[in-house]
């Protein structure tokens, strides 16, 4: 079967084992994907194309039940992997592929086989649908639900990070949601500004760019700072080292354009002085949430750990 993005919701996924998106969306791609693997409740384990055939001798994880199904999601799928559907293992499998287009051979396939369903990822606003589906769980006053879809219904990764502020304050959050969510607010490019300050120990460029966070920037950021620094920690066994730091085994990636901050971090900070920065900031998060912390009260607290000890 085949079908557009906004039909992805009304969809009973459970009837297909296979998952094909296509497309030229890289942000539908991230919502189709980031949709089944909720909607499955499964976290999927990424394999190669190369190594679908061999899924059928896959043993389970000492970490699932028996009765948990796998879920698998191979990248860049092409035409080959045809030829192993059949033989392939227990499970669901999502594949992804931006070249294939709706007349390939492969997306034909997906179209008219039983147990597969191909989903077309082209360009699309959040629908209801999905909108309701990324709601669901939060105690939202109508008219706050309305605002915040006409506000970013063509802004899903606002929509994402506005949700994430709303959760992370829960009761804490003032009664005017309008004033203090819809407003503008600080970048991710922004943010990364400033956590490579951070990194770096540079307290101009830090000053330069902290001084561009809200208020309701402030615990997204932080929590984005302390991701930074437990990378940071976890690097420090590569710190006087000769020995390539293997970026891919981090527990959480590093884009490439920020690896070379993080290789000046190892000069700049000892496990010591990261471990205090870590508590400091779980500190101000519990200020900012229970005591009413402001970025002018929450920036000179985190510009003191920028000096050596």
């Amino acid at each position: 079967m085949k079908i557009n993005f906004p039909a992805l919701f009304q969809t009973p996924l459970h009837k297909y084992k296979f998952f094909l998106i296509f497309g030229n969306d890289t942000a539908v791609f991230e919502r189709a994907q980031s949709f089944l693997q909720k909607k499955l409740s499964l976290i999927p384990k990424t394999l190669a194309e190369s190594e679908l055939a061999s899924t059928a001798s896959f043993q389970p994880s000492l970490f699932e039940s028996s009765e948990q199904c796998p879920l698998y999601l191979i990248s860049h799928a092409s035409d080959k992997i045809l030829s192993h559907l059949d033989n392939s293992g227990q499970g669901f499998y999502i594949f992804t592929s931006e070249k294939a287009r709706a007349q390939s051979k492969l997306v034909l396939h997906f179209t008219k086989s039983s147990n597969t369903l191909a989903i077309a990822a082209y360009a699309s606003p959040v629908t209801t649908s999905e909108f309701e589906f990324l709601i669901e769980g939060m105690s939202l006053p109508a008219p706050v639900k309305g605002q915040l879809f006409k506000a970013y219904q063509n802004d899903y990764r606002g929509l994402l990070n506005t949700l994430a502020q709303l959760r992370l304050y829960g009761n804490e959050v003032p009664d005017s949601y309008d004033d203090f969510f819809l407003k503008s607010s600080s970048s991710s490019e922004e943010f990364m500004l400033s956590v490579h300050g951070f990194l770096g120990r540079d307290l101009k460029k830090v000053t330069e760019t902290a001084s561009l966070l809200t208020s309701a920037d402030l615990i997204p950021f932080l929590r984005l700072l302390a991701r930074s620094f437990l990378t940071l920690l976890e690097l420090m066994s590569f710190k006087g080292s000769s020995t390539p730091i293997a970026w891919h085994s981090l527990k959480v990636p590093v884009f490439f354009k920020d690896q070379p901050f993080f290789e000046s971090a190892l000069k700049q900070w000892n496990r010591d002085e990261i471990s205090s920065f870590l508590r400091k900031i779980l500190t101000l998060e519990y200020q900012i949430k229970y005591s009413g912390y402001t970025t002018s009260q929450v920036l000179p607290c985190l510009f003191l750990e920028l000096k050596p000890r």
